[in-house]
């Protein structure tokens, strides 16, 4: 911990770089001076916090990660992948906002996009029904360790109010006949992205990864060994925006962003990452969350 606090000390700074999230009103009023971390060691069954390590934040794209894992358990990994794949191969694209977001055939498919998140939604939507918000809550306090993850209702219905791109790419999706009931997916969507989590919350999820799916705290299987080994090259692929080749190379963690300032990593065998700090750089990626990041990769020697 006093080697935490130390890096918390050299990356504060990073704090002042970078801005907020402003594109939903409660997001662009967090205080961006704030850096948090919280390591879970489990090899040594011990967890490490440092600065905010138990502020809570909007969980956000980070979300993503737990929804496609509940997917994945209840319809397996070849159906919602090919569920994902067909969605993003067969668009004729027409505007600025859906060439930045859609694949054409020709690109790989980023399965933790925008799209591809709300598809995952819609099958998430067509197994629960009206159920689906509070099935993903639970799963995510079940594979957090935190039963105190709650919804922010503030801040969801900032978002659904707000988000107007995630809006138009809903429609154009049902558009295409990849969505049938855009209303209630957009719904589920914005609740879970902003359930709010911590630190600990995020390392406790990068913990289960790190672990081959096995929750250390009870070493109960929460994910086959071929459905995790799919989440860690996912995050390491795609997990930071189009920032995640250059985090590869520099970190070499599987991580996940989110645009409250949420980092998630997770380095195999070793320890789950949850970090906190709120101003992004211009891809969406926290300034102080990814420099403090680094740091402890360094330190702590968890190249893989």
């Amino acid at each position: 911990m006093q080697k935490l606090e130390q890096l918390i000390d050299k990356n504060f700074n990073e704090t002042t770089h970078g801005r907020v999230a402003n594109y939903i009103p409660a997001l662009g009023i967090v205080d961006p001076q704030q850096l948090g971390i919280t390591v879970y060691d489990i090899d040594e069954e011990q967890i490490g916090t440092a600065g905010v390590a138990g502020t809570r934040f909007a969980i956000e794209s980070i979300a993503k990660v737990v929804t496609l894992i509940l997917a994945i358990k209840r319809l397996g990994h070849e159906r919602v992948l090919a569920e994902l794949e067909s969605g993003a191969t067969d668009f004729s694209l027409s505007s600025v906002l859906l060439d930045t977001e859609l694949n054409v055939q020709t690109q790989p498919v980023n399965y933790l996009n925008n799209s591809s998140a709300l598809l995952t939604t819609a099958l998430i939507d067509q197994l629960m029904g009206q159920n689906s918000f509070n099935a993903l809550l639970g799963f995510c306090r079940e594979i957090c360790n935190d039963p105190c993850i709650s919804l922010n209702e503030r801040l969801f219905r900032s978002a659904i109010m707000n988000d107007k791109d995630l809006h138009s790419l809903a429609y154009y999706l049902k558009d295409k006949g990849l969505l049938e009931t855009v209303d209630q997916t957009l719904i589920t969507y914005f609740m879970q992205s902003s359930m709010m989590v911590t630190t600990q919350s995020l390392a406790n999820l990068g913990a289960v990864l790190a672990n081959d799916g096995i929750m250390p705290w009870n070493n109960v299987r929460l994910i086959s060994h071929e459905d995790n080994e799919l989440i860690k090259k996912l995050l390491t692929t795609v997990g930071s925006f189009e920032e995640s080749k250059e985090y590869t190379i520099r970190i070499g963690l599987p991580i996940k962003s989110g645009t409250s300032g949420g980092l998630l990593a997770c380095a195999p065998q070793k320890c789950g990452i949850g970090v906190f700090s709120p101003a992004l750089d211009q891809y969406g990626n926290s300034v102080a969350g990814m420099s403090l990041l680094q740091d402890v990769v360094d330190q702590l020697d968890l190249v893989i």
